[in-house]
């Protein structure tokens, strides 16, 4: 029994020895222990670059304060098949602090459990063209990272006169000119996101330059009347393809769907105004003006510029074609820029 006891006796106290020096490690995940601050910056930097935010289209940078509540995560990419290129849309709305809220950031970007502080910055190399910020002053420590980025921006039909040709028709009381979009041809597959046109979730800006080329110099006045701008939509998929006006506000001004200035004047879509020879016509289509034309990668967009006089003191009139061709659409070079993500 003695010989029973001592071995029984020696195995226990072996066992508790064991067990007592594996305490420690076994509690050591309950110990504190501080958050890695660079991992979750790190972690909101790579949603923010490499993914497009959801939903995708309509894309959530078209939502008003009324449907915030659908957004689900934001990002800046192009598509996420473009990481680090980002949308000059999707920054602009990021950055608007009237806006989003910092419990919108922390949902939306950050997600975490935890209410971090943060600070966003997003600068372009030359400093000037995109020097964007918003959140708390950086404390003395806290986790960053820094992501290389580029910056697509939407590109800009300008109509010269003195470089481009309209095709010219008889004169007529009615002079009109037409820029005609076709999303079939737009949306292309084959052309990278990187540099599409997409006017459903980038601004379509037409800008008519010295417009004194165009003015019917044989008339004594030396201005034309812009009567309205419209638009009008054709789907080439029905049986009988027609353009129909699409119906629109016209005469109200709003600039979160379009801005129309004439020599730097803002005016509604039925201006009735006179166009001098010095003036230029600006007309920016937003894409939340676009959403609402219900238009598909099958569509094909006009906008009408309505010259009307008696007799025309114009002689603009044709197709402008809103496309690749170089000299109808300048798509600016991608800004190179620097994005910083803070977290504490």
């Amino acid at each position: 029994m003695s010989l029973d006891f001592l071995a029984g006796f020696t195995i226990f106290m072996l066992a508790l020895i064991m067990v007592v020096s594996m305490v420690p490690g076994l509690l050591a995940g309950l110990e504190s222990s501080g958050i890695d601050y660079d991992a979750v910056a790190y972690r909101t930097g790579v949603i923010l670059v490499e993914d497009p935010g959801w939903p995708v289209y309509p894309p959530w940078e078209m939502n008003d304060e009324v449907h915030k509540d659908e957004i689900e995560r934001i990002g800046l990419a192009v598509s996420k098949d473009t990481p680090n290129i980002l949308l000059s849309t999707k920054v602009e709305t990021f950055f608007n602090d009237s806006f989003f809220t910092p419990d919108d950031y922390r949902n939306l970007a950050i997600f975490g459990d935890i209410p971090y502080s943060y600070h966003f910055s997003l600068r372009s190399l030359d400093g000037v063209t995109y020097n964007e910020e918003t959140g708390d002053p950086l404390p003395p420590g806290y986790g960053y990272i820094r992501r290389v980025v580029k910056i697509k921006e939407p590109g800009v039909a300008v109509i010269n006169g003195t470089t481009f040709a309209p095709q010219y028709t008889s004169l007529s009381s009615n002079q009109e000119f037409i820029v005609r979009l076709d999303f079939g041809q737009l949306l292309d597959p084959s052309v990278g996101a990187a540099y599409r046109i997409d006017p459903r979730t980038e601004p379509v800006n037409v800008t008519i330059t010295n417009f004194g080329a165009y003015l019917n110099m044989t008339e004594p006045s030396t201005n034309a009347t812009l009567r309205t701008v419209t638009f009008w939509k054709k789907d080439p998929t029905r049986p009988i393809p027609q353009f129909t006006r699409i119906p629109f506000a016209y005469g109200t001004t709003d600039s979160s769907l379009y801005t129309l200035t004439i020599d730097g004047n803002p005016y509604d879509l039925t201006p009735d105004t006179k166009v001098f020879d010095n003036d230029n016509i600006s007309l920016v289509l937003k894409p939340a003006a676009t959403s609402l034309f219900t238009l598909d990668q099958n569509s094909i967009l006009d906008i009408r510029f309505n010259f009307g006089d008696t007799p025309s003191q114009t002689n603009i009139t044709g197709i402008h074609h809103y496309d690749y061709n170089s000299t109808n659409v300048t798509l600016p070079d991608l800004q190179t820029g620097v994005l910083e993500v803070a977290v504490w």
